[in-house]
């Protein structure tokens, strides 16, 4: 492999595997905040969603903690029984299926991106250009999702539609206030504000993996003045100063 392919190789696959590690991240911020009982409970709280949806705070409060469980990969936390009726749960049910996947694809996702890492740096051996790979790696993540945070924030309704639509592949998601109590628990107040925190979240961690590829390029261990990641080279022995001055005489 010529010197020029293997930069480009390394680059591509560096570039790749801190995006895969970005993606990770946001997924266990989506995750994390989809699964957030407490969190789900604080929304609705700040919706003041209580004197409409016909569930007392003691109620509210068990339903958040079972649906938080659920999406978490409890099946069995949605035990018949529960307020909810059979287009609610043949939704939630979808939704299930959504967080297991997102599961899935992250844990698939994390081999992939430490060996991407680690080869990329290995065939470049470069700080200056992993530094740039660190770089541009933000972006390809930040352009698309920056446009869509835009849109979203113009025209939340239609995204919220379109969100749907990609993930669901029925109307179950299309529910009714005066029948359904999942639509009157959960407020579009709600989603719009978890959005916001995933996304906060999510450019942290972005931004929290490219500074930390760049500062790895400037704390490695190195020689003066190289700037490879090698160590082995070694330098020849000195060559031997010659005095032509006088020697004194006695």
């Amino acid at each position: 492999m010529s010197e020029r392919t293997r930069h480009i190789v390394g680059a591509a696959a560096l570039t790749l595997g801190l995006v895969a590690l970005m993606l990770i991240l946001m997924l266990t911020a989506l995750h994390a905040v989809g699964t957030d009982g407490g969190l789900y409970y604080a929304e609705q709280m700040r919706a003041d969603i209580l004197p409409r949806a016909g569930i007392c705070d003691a109620a509210l409060r068990a339903l958040d903690g079972s649906m938080a469980r659920y999406l978490s990969g409890d099946a069995a936390a949605l035990a018949p029984g529960n307020p909810f009726n059979a287009r609610e749960m043949a939704h939630m049910a979808d939704c299930f299926k959504l967080f297991e996947l997102l599961r899935t694809v992250r844990r698939r996702m994390i081999p992939w991106a430490v060996l991407l890492i680690t080869g990329g740096a290995w065939l470049l051996q470069d700080r200056r250009r992993i530094r740039r790979c660190a770089w541009l790696s933000p972006l390809l993540l930040l352009i698309p999702l920056g446009l869509f945070a835009l849109f979203a924030a113009l025209h939340f309704d239609r995204a919220f539609t379109l969100f749907h639509k990609i993930l669901f592949q029925n109307d179950l998601w299309l529910l009714d206030p005066a029948t359904d109590l999942l639509i009157r628990v959960c407020p579009e107040s709600m989603f719009m504000r978890m959005g916001a925190r995933i996304g906060v979240y999510s450019l942290a961690a972005i931004l929290a993996v490219s500074a930390l590829a760049t500062a790895l390029t400037f704390i490695w261990p190195k020689k003066k003045g190289e700037n490879t990641w090698k160590t082995t080279t070694r330098r020849g022995p000195a060559p031997k100063r010659i005095d032509f001055g006088r020697r004194g005489t006695r």
